[in-house]
């Protein structure tokens, strides 16, 4: 198995151009609710140094048609980097029809990029997912679901997880903070978030024991709470894709105003009359019902994609997607991710700066600005028009 990755990682595809600078492509696909593959990495920074979990799960096609390969660059300008080979450096540990999932190795003095090459052999098609190693990288323990990495921020009630590595005993903390959600983009206020926030619970577990969930909330993974390592994620009940009636109603914050919002949180789970409210708002029942699907289909690819130490919909990134749609062009560097859209409802350029947290370590934050104010608000006439 390992020989077999030797081949993806060192294999060159005659017509497909590799010499290009990571910072001058259009990511965009990183937010393609039907792209053909999604690629997902685990990242875990100890002191002897990076253990990344991979894995590409194919939705279209098989996995032999894709190739995966590794470089290293020194950082996001360069246009070629060193190919990583197959030795103890790089490992399959499954692969079948549909799925490759592996691990990597680097060593803690390597300094730089790690990139990932996904390539359609047929197509002469190639995707970029490149990783800054940062040494600055909260994470130090991983955390597995059902055997595997935990590749979202999220698990569901109920669920199991534990820890993988390294050994030892570890301590849990429990947040059940409700988040404000994102403030739009020519607000001159962030939402406010505590200073301090105290965990309610706490417990104790040791590596490869299950430890089952059952209440919602932000869980914390440390060896030590006086470090500023650790890993967070979620769990919900009802999440990604709402379910629940009462759920609906604060993602529409975007859309709706203050009044409208009450009116649909006294409906409390009075499915006429939150349907009255959503109805006056659109004007008839076929926009009200165009407007529902289309809005939060738009709210659940967003949970999927930003999901954070808050619902995905809240962070700036999944307000932004929600409202305006996916970016014509997503483009990287080491401090900030920058969104330009080029549609018929919005044209214009978002950045949003880097922004580490021990919550989450590749969190952005939107760079507001008042010039945003006119064309914010007519897109959300579109919307409240049931236009998209």
């Amino acid at each position: 198995m390992r020989q077999w990755l030797f081949l993806l990682a060192t294999v060159w595809v005659p017509g497909i151009a590799l010499s290009q600078a990571l910072q001058d492509i259009n990511y965009s696909y990183l937010y393609q609710a039907d792209a053909p593959f999604r690629f997902r990495m685990a990242p875990v920074r100890t002191a002897e140094g990076w253990y990344i979990s991979y894995s590409l799960q194919v939705r279209e096609g098989s996995a032999a048609d894709y190739q995966v390969q590794w470089e290293l660059r020194e950082d996001l300008r360069d246009k070629e980097g060193t190919e990583l080979h197959g030795d103890s450096t790089i490992s399959v540990e499954t692969s079948g029809q549909s799925h490759v999932a592996g691990t990597i190795h680097i060593p803690a003095t390597v300094k730089g990029v790690l990139n990932a090459r996904v390539i359609h052999i047929a197509r002469k098609q190639v995707w970029y997912f490149p990783l800054p190693l940062r040494e600055d990288y909260p994470v130090e323990l991983a955390v597995e679901h059902d055997g595997q990495p935990l590749w979202d921020k999220y698990l569901v009630e109920g669920d199991m997880f534990s820890v993988g590595q390294p050994q030892g005993t570890f301590i849990v903390s429990l947040y059940t903070d409700d988040f404000p959600p994102a403030g739009p983009p020519f607000s001159e206020a962030l939402a406010r978030v505590p200073a301090v926030i105290r965990p309610d619970s706490t417990f104790r577990i040791t590596s490869g024991q299950p430890q089952r969930l059952s209440a919602s909330g932000l869980y914390l993974v440390q060896r030590d709470t006086a470090s500023e390592k650790g890993v967070a994620f979620r769990v919900y009940a009802d999440y990604p894709k709402y379910t629940k009636l009462e759920n609906l109603v604060d993602p529409l914050t975007y859309v709706c105003t203050r009044q409208e919002i009450e009116r649909l949180k006294n409906s409390r789970g009075d499915k006429r009359q939150f349907d009255r409210t959503v109805l006056n708002i659109t004007g008839n029942s076929e926009r009200a019902k165009n407007f529902m699907r289309s809005y939060f289909r738009r709210v659940e690819e967003a949970n999927e994609f930003f999901g954070s130490y808050k619902e995905g919909w809240k962070t700036d990134r999944g307000m932004v997607y929600i409202i305006l749609g996916r970016p014509t062009e997503v483009f990287r560097f080491e401090d900030r991710e920058v969104w330009n859209y080029d549609t018929s409802h919005f044209k214009g350029t978002l950045s949003f700066a880097r922004s580490s947290t021990l919550f989450d370590p590749d969190n952005y934050v939107l760079v507001r600005h008042k010039k945003y104010t006119t064309d914010w608000y007519e897109v959300i006439d579109l919307w409240r028009n049931s236009r998209f």
